[in-house]
């Protein structure tokens, strides 16, 4: 599977590779390199994929982005607003073997990946809501552990607000 592309709103760090955003996210137009545009819309530049997390705080995407991946031969566009809610779904044991990966549909219940312990016993990660996984982060510690990012069908809500 190919890396997926992230294009972001006002980027530090970015490459050639730019999108605009017009309508609302109801227009994408991808510029070619040196193409300038004079309009109306947002312009997205491409980060590298590894630095998702970097914009998202608290559950919460803090720019407008853009994912352009390939799924089964298929390519897919997900446009994310800011202030869009993620679901981070840690999985962590003594080995872990990611079951889904970057671009799938996950329904409720559906398992993201399995968990070995070190006598051998195998347990699963389940996701709760059904919705696209975005983003899977290895964290580096002594025990395998990663983070998956999964944009729900519905928004998600809090008992707090």
């Amino acid at each position: 599977m190919k890396i997926p592309r992230l294009y972001v709103e006002n980027a530090e760090k970015h490459e050639d590779r730019k999108v605009v955003i017009e309508e609302d996210g109801k227009v994408i137009r991808f510029l070619d390199k040196g193409e300038e545009y004079c309009g109306e819309g947002k312009i997205l530049y491409q980060v590298i994929y590894d630095d998702f997390d970097n914009y998202i705080l608290m559950g919460t995407v803090s720019r407008d982005m853009l994912i352009e991946y390939e799924v089964g031969g298929v390519k897919q566009i997900t446009y994310i607003k800011k202030g869009t809610r993620l679901l981070e779904i840690p999985a962590e044991g003594y080995k872990v073997y990611p079951i889904v990966d970057f671009g799938c549909r996950v329904l409720e219940g559906h398992r993201v990946a399995a968990l070995q312990s070190k006598k051998g016993d195998v347990r699963f990660a389940n996701t709760p809501v059904d919705g696209i996984v975005l983003f899977l982060k290895e964290v580096p510690s002594k025990r395998e552990n990663y983070v998956f990012y999964i944009l729900p069908d519905k928004e998600i809500t809090f008992e707090d607000e």
